[in-house]
């Protein structure tokens, strides 16, 4: 090994530390990303008689289980979904026929 390999590690080591702390703590990029329940439902299109955006499914989900994990802050009403775990569950919800629905 060359003569400069020891700081190499070394500085690596370093960053990986770095990068490893920055994960474990919460950040505002991952506060910001939230969806809120009028935003989710919107995207999924769900809408009342009116055509206005209804989170009455989402509600009935919550209380029955089903759909996308929430995050519901300590101190606050009002639940919050990750992109990406909406992004799973839809994908985990994909079917080629009417047959392999679990109802």
């Amino acid at each position: 090994m060359p003569a400069s390999a020891p700081t190499d590690l070394s500085a690596l080591d370093e960053r990986l530390a770095l990068v490893e702390r920055r994960l474990s703590e919460p950040s505002a990029p991952v506060l910001d990303s939230l969806l809120t329940e009028e935003q989710l439902a919107e995207r999924l299109g769900h809408r009342d008689r009116n055509g206005n955006v209804s989170t009455r499914k989402l509600e009935d989900w919550r209380t029955k289980g089903h759909g996308p994990a929430y995050i519901r802050p300590v101190g606050t009403r009002s639940p919050y979904y990750r992109p990406e775990v909406v992004d799973a569950w839809l994908l985990a919800n994909e079917h080629t026929s009417t047959s392999e629905e679990v109802r």
